[in-house]
């Protein structure tokens, strides 16, 4: 809460084209909770001499489809936690591979704002790939492009080399 409660400005107009309306920290609070079951993990990142303040949550989830996740990450204003942001960063960019190899994800899918000034740029630092320009988020809000990412795990050298032996379809 204490971060939904204080999101950087464009992280919650994200969050509004999202959802294709106005939201408020409470509906924010409801929906990061209410997709608890979804999650393969979440975490509340901190920042201060005790490690005690919340600038950012982040979380991973499952989309339904077999590998495949997705990833999610807000946080209070980007100016003024951009060395923690960037910390984050680099703990993300370097926990990713191990995490993505323990959990049997082969990819992670990641979207965010078109207009947004710092997200595209953060998720390249963390290892992202862009994808894909998404027009048509926002409703009745707005109409809006969204820009797709993903990190995608290499493909083992078995499954390169023979691929009709890893989906045998009959």
């Amino acid at each position: 809460m204490a971060v939904l409660s204080q999101l950087d400005p464009f992280d919650l107009l994200e969050a509004q084209f999202v959802r294709g309306a106005p939201v408020t920290h409470l509906a924010l609070f409801a929906d990061w909770r209410a997709m608890r079951c979804a999650w393969i993990a979440s975490y509340i990142l901190t920042t201060g001499r005790d490690g005690r303040r919340p600038f950012a949550v982040l979380a991973v989830g499952h989309t339904g489809q077999a590998g495949v996740a997705q990833a999610a990450f807000l946080a209070r204003d980007h100016v003024r936690h951009r060395l923690a942001i960037g910390r984050a960063a680099v703990l993300i960019r370097d926990g990713l591979p191990p995490f993505m190899d323990a959990h049997g994800i082969a990819r992670i899918e990641a979207r965010c704002w078109a207009d947004h000034p710092t997200a595209p740029g953060f998720l390249t630092r963390v290892g992202f790939k862009f994808e894909a320009r998404l027009p048509g988020f926002g409703g009745a809000l707005a109409s809006t492009t969204f820009l797709q990412f993903a990190l995608v795990a290499p493909i083992p050298a078995a499954a390169a080399a023979n691929p009709e032996e890893t989906l045998k379809c009959a």
